[in-house]
């Protein structure tokens, strides 16, 4: 499995069959996946307060599991209420013998269900079952007892805690959305880059010697945009902006913009607005993406244009009413006047 997959798919845990989930190494890679993230959002939101999410998720969780709903827990809902068996009423029964036309599987299940050694043939699962009828479980022998039950019921509550703990899982991957989305968008712009450019990365900056660091010059042959800390931004972080990338404008007299957030941004800035004032153009969403100065001239004839269709036309629009009570507009009617028609 890629990364990428992994990122896709590391928190749908339905998708993994019951049978794997039973494994202790299963059990290790959830608490080693929890304890991963958990400590990443400590580093990265320590505001959080993860005991109240966790808080939130468990009770949505016990509720879930009472009903047997947990996603990818289905299957071994059922499952465990086979291992737990069916109980059944010995009231209407009265001797071993009626017990055997139910079955070898029915006998097994409600012997189960008692917690008492369900194999021996149908006669001897009868016989046992119809043993406790009027009895209590404290009072039966123990060399009818199964010894599992007590390794069921701790198997039970593994399995229980795993199924939490993918819950926890998730909620810390919903928290984190945003983190492993743009992780998947970094590696798969990785992966489509070139060899040169993956080689140049690797290579990293070269080493700055003493005199050059004490210079107070910081080292840029890259001409790279400066950080906080006064120094040249990582070259790969310089690439994840899109900052290698140039926008001219030539409504802002030939300003070139750096990477595609700023080249949006400076459609609503003072130098655009001013460039588009001078046009004798109003800045509005119309000209969004619009450089050129020709594009923008020939965009707002087309819309004044469309305006002045659109204005009311006493010509065409204005409508006079004759003595028969017919309407025409305002040219019509000084036409028919003329012609001494009204």
């Amino acid at each position: 499995m890629d990364y990428i997959t992994f990122l896709a798919h590391f928190d749908k845990f339905a998708e993994i069959p019951t049978a794997s989930k039973k494994s202790g190494s299963y059990r290790e890679y959830l608490s080693a996946l929890k304890e991963y993230l958990m400590d990443f959002i400590k580093r990265t939101r320590p505001l959080l307060d993860l005991d109240e999410e966790f808080e939130k998720v468990n009770t949505e969780f016990d509720k879930k599991w009472e009903e047997g709903s947990v996603p990818g827990w289905n299957r071994e809902q059922h499952g465990a209420l086979m291992h737990s068996g069916a109980f059944l009423d010995l009231s209407s029964f009265e001797s071993a013998a009626d017990l055997e036309p139910l079955g070898l599987d029915r006998l097994k299940s409600a012997l189960i269900a008692l917690g008492l050694k369900c194999g021996g043939t149908l006669k001897e699962r009868a016989e046992r079952l119809f043993a406790t009828k009027g009895h209590k479980l404290s009072d039966l022998e123990l060399s009818v007892l199964a010894k599992k039950k007590d390794a069921d019921i701790k198997e039970r509550i593994k399995l229980r805690e795993a199924a939490r703990n993918e819950s926890h899982i998730q909620r810390l991957a919903a928290i984190l959305s945003e983190e492993k989305e743009a992780t998947r968008e970094n590696v798969e712009r990785k992966q489509a880059r070139g060899a040169s450019e993956n080689v140049e990365e690797e290579e990293g900056e070269p080493e700055i010697s003493d005199e050059e660091e004490n210079d107070g010059v910081p080292y840029n042959p890259k001409n790279l945009p400066l950080g906080w800390d006064g120094k040249p931004i990582p070259y790969w972080l310089y690439k994840l902006h899109g900052l290698n990338i140039s926008y001219p404008c030539e409504i802002c007299g030939g300003q070139v913009y750096k990477g595609p957030k700023a080249f949006q941004r400076h459609f609503n800035e003072w130098r655009h607005s001013h460039g588009m004032r001078c046009l004798g153009i109003p800045n509005t969403a119309h000209f969004a993406n619009i450089t050129k100065i020709s594009d923008a001239v020939e965009l707002w004839g087309k819309i004044r244009r469309q305006k002045e269709s659109l204005k009311w036309n006493p010509e065409h629009d204005e409508e006079f009413e004759d003595s028969a009570g017919n309407v025409v507009n305002k040219r019509t009617y000084e036409d028919l006047k003329r012609q001494g028609l009204l």
